[in-house]
């Protein structure tokens, strides 16, 4: 049977590779970002339907998306494309108040201009906590083998021969599956707890992105297993909350670089510098540590 090939088109706020490269889930499996063409390669789960997205810079105001299916798509499916790649590029959250504050200070007034801050995250919530879990305790290295392994073990095929990654219900696997073939050692557990929680209804999508109190999120987030301050803090970004700085080695590092210390800044040294920037406390120290990944 021939694919069906279709377009839409969305309006987003910023530069897209501004999102795209603004943190590490661009190298993750489903996705890929060709630099040399400025297309970002994904799949995305329609119902049952697996499709190819390809988006890219259709003008300056319009980026276009490229589906391709096995068969026809229809209007519904079409517009479920659309919003669940608004959500992963943050189209539609308001930064207004953080672009604001970014204008007052001449280190960061490129965010505001050029419409920062916008943190890829995937289609639903559980796939990005679980992507978040395998970057816990380890190398950036060691996250992609893991999330490769999920992908390839478990992954429904797009026409493309490209996988999707699996569904909490397909994530419901013994030890043996995540030590052995996920090889994603003593996270086994957590892993094997955050699927069946998706699963059962404990957690759904709702239980972290509906609007709610920071405390009550955090509490939420750190109630996970397997997640510590630096896991829940990134997790709180991708759900839109930024007043937690998720401080981790690499960023104690890279300040110490930044600034040509001798050793790196205390955490509450780098928690009293952003003191003044809350509510975004978070998204303001990333923006800082990125900057140079965006010229």
């Amino acid at each position: 049977m021939p694919r069906q090939r279709t377009h839409v088109t969305v309006e987003p706020p910023f530069e897209l590779p501004l999102c795209l490269l603004g943190h590490g889930w661009i190298a993750l499996e489903p996705h890929e970002f060709d630099e040399a063409t400025g297309r970002w390669h994904t799949t995305l789960r329609l119902g049952r339907k697996v499709v190819d997205a390809t988006v890219h810079q259709h003008d300056k105001t319009k980026l276009r998306i490229d589906l391709e299916a096995k068969a026809k798509l229809g209007a519904d499916e079409l517009a479920t494309a659309r919003a669940q790649l608004r959500h992963m590029m943050r189209i539609d959250d308001d930064l207004s108040a953080f672009y604001a504050m970014c204008k007052r200070e001449p280190q960061r007034a490129w965010v505001a201009k050029r419409g920062g801050g916008r943190l890829l995250r995937s289609a639903t919530v559980f796939e990005d906590l679980m992507k978040l879990l395998f970057t816990t305790n380890t190398t950036w290295t060691s996250t992609e083998h893991m999330t490769r392994n999920l992908v390839n073990a478990l992954g429904n095929k797009a026409p493309s021969g490209r996988l999707a990654f699996p569904t909490a219900k397909q994530c419901v696997q013994d030890e043996a599956f995540y030590r052995d073939v996920v090889r994603c050692g003593y996270r086994a557990g957590a892993a094997m707890a955050l699927a069946n929680d998706f699963v059962t209804g404990e957690l759904t999508d709702a239980t972290f992105l509906t609007p709610q109190p920071t405390d009550d999120l955090w509490q939420r987030l750190c109630g996970l297993r397997g997640f510590g301050p630096y896991a829940a803090g990134q997790a709180m970004r991708l759900c839109g909350h930024y007043d937690r700085l998720a401080i981790d080695s690499w960023c104690r590092a890279t300040f110490q670089k930044m600034e040509g210390r001798k050793k790196p800044p205390s955490d509450k040294a780098i928690e009293r510098r952003y003191a003044k920037l809350a509510p975004f406390q978070g998204l303001a120290m990333w923006c800082d540590l990125t900057a140079d990944w965006h010229n």
